[in-house]
């Protein structure tokens, strides 16, 4: 592979990153302002309904999509590079027919459970009438991630970034007159409205190209058969998100037993701060890595290993400094995001932030399994063995540790997580990491373990020196590593250069 191919790959990782990264973090900004919105216009019942609402509504669209924002983007990226267009117009107007059926079961079971709905969310019949208008929010919300789904798989990339910004936005601008005219009782057709604006946006976006394609109709036998493996996979997805929903449950219910509400309400904050912090890196490079991966990993396996191989260097070299400068900051963080309150939770975010450098290690090369389609894999490795895993090795530390040992137990689960992976990846799909690929995770997780370690030393002075120091040095490694990959000279230079003409 040539130099310049290689520079354009690792560019091109960087680039889909950056985009789907800023959507994110604008993403969260609004739902901070409509947070803030709510709690003022609403007040604290309104937002308690809100989340009623909301909850319901989540409930619903997940059962009712059965995964396939998941399952639906490997088979239209492989239906992308085939030479024939009517094999991927076949494919993605098969997605679009089970969307449709999975958005029109949404909206029944939200209608027929209705009083049931109702009377355990509010131990009342009065709230039938909003669970039976929620129906239509749920059928549009639905329509609109399948198209998400479709646009993924075929790498309309600037379109999705566009639809995770805009309709949120619009969405925003309508809801809050609607809170304002109505209070309490505008919170449904307020999501009713939010959910139309999703839909019709990304509708607008995704058929601009529907008649380049040619069509042809689908039956529901047709539907059946062609679409059971997408159906099949979709519903492994969902069964795996669902147990670990309750793996999580029973998690918060176990501290809250053997420890103290507070516990769970330390714990809880710990995962925003890190979560938040990291995750929109790990979700913005999925959508572009994911489509990518599917369409090589049954066309052309070394290819799809050396786009592994380069994921996971990108990944390694933009997620540890960020976690080494979340440990460095974590007291400032704790009282930016939370309050002083919440100090107590500095060594276990510490510790996450470390927990989240080996979750980067394994990122790229534990989603060989989700573009292989590897049911098997998928429900027993990554559901049951990781739900079960996760669980015990968390409620052990904290039975023992106290608060501190979730952020301990969390690190163990990770380095499980990495002998897991390290064993069961090349086993079953032959993969290795190259040597440069090698030799990068153990000088970036070196340094991640320096700053961990520092973060325990009692002198604070010696603490944030050794800390301070290894970051500087981190950072500096992950620019000169990354110009080396991407040419960041030539970067800068090119938009200089674009300065200068808009100048002129």
């Amino acid at each position: 592979m040539t130099n310049e191919r290689k520079v354009s790959a690792y560019r091109r990782i960087m680039s889909s990153t950056a985009i789907f990264g800023s959507a994110q973090v604008l993403n969260i900004l609004v739902n901070i302002i409509r947070a803030k919105l709510v709690a003022h216009i609403l007040h604290s019942t309104g937002m308690g309904i809100s989340s009623v609402f909301n909850s319901a509504a989540n409930t619903i669209q997940q059962f009712a999509l059965m995964g396939l924002n998941v399952s639906a983007v490997p088979p239209i990226s492989q239906a992308g590079n085939d030479a024939d267009p009517k094999v991927l117009a076949f494919t993605v107007r098969l997605v679009r027919r089970i969307v449709l059926m999975a958005s029109l079961l949404g909206l029944v079971i939200t209608v027929v459970f209705s009083p049931l709905l109702s009377a355990t969310s509010f131990n009342d019949q009065k709230h039938i009438p909003y669970f039976l208008l929620l129906s239509v929010a749920v059928f549009f919300n639905v329509m609109g991630m399948g198209e998400m789904a479709v646009m993924q798989g075929m790498r309309k990339y600037k379109m999705l970034a566009f639809c995770s910004i805009v309709p949120p936005m619009c969405g925003l601008m309508l809801s809050v007159p609607i809170y304002f005219v109505w209070g309490i009782e505008g919170i449904v057709p307020a999501m009713i409205v939010g959910n139309v604006i999703y839909f019709v946006v990304i509708r607008l976006l995704s058929y601009r190209h529907k008649k380049e394609m040619p069509q042809e109709r689908i039956s529901l036998r047709t539907m059946w058969t062609q679409g059971r493996g997408i159906i099949k996979f979709g519903a492994v997805m969902t069964l795996g998100s669902l147990i670990g929903t309750l793996t999580t449950y029973a998690l918060v219910a176990f501290i809250n037993n053997i420890g103290s509400t507070e516990d769970v309400g330390f714990y809880q904050a710990c995962n925003v701060i890190t979560v938040q912090y990291t995750g929109l890196v790990f979700t913005a490079m999925a959508t572009d890595y994911y489509p990518n991966l599917s369409s090589l990993i049954k066309t052309n396996i070394q290819e799809a290993f050396r786009v592994v191989n380069q994921q996971t260097e990108i990944t390694m070299l933009m997620i540890t400094p960020l976690a080494m400068i979340l440990m460095l900051t974590a007291p400032l963080a704790i009282r930016i995001l939370l309050t002083e309150e919440f100090l107590s939770i500095e060594r276990m975010v510490c510790f996450m932030g470390m927990a989240t450098v080996l979750k980067a290690l394994c990122f790229a090369r534990d989603y060989i399994i989700y573009a292989k389609g590897d049911n098997k894999m998928i429900f027993w490795v990554e559901t049951v063995w990781g739900s079960a895993k996760t669980f015990v090795i968390m409620a052990v530390f904290y039975y023992f540790l106290g608060l501190d040992g979730l952020g301990y137990g969390a690190l163990c689960v990770s380095v499980v997580e990495v002998i897991v992976s390290l064993i069961l990846i090349p086993w079953r799909y032959h993969f290795r990491f190259t040597r440069k690929t090698i030799n990068l995770i153990i000088i970036t997780t070196a340094m991640a373990a320096i700053c961990l370690t520092g973060s325990q030393i009692p002198s604070t002075l010696e603490k944030y020196a050794v800390m301070g120091i290894i970051n500087a040095v981190c950072i500096g490694y992950c620019i000169i590593q990354l110009n080396k990959r991407m040419d960041l000279r030539a970067i800068v230079r090119r938009y200089k250069n674009k300065l200068k003409k808009e100048e002129d």
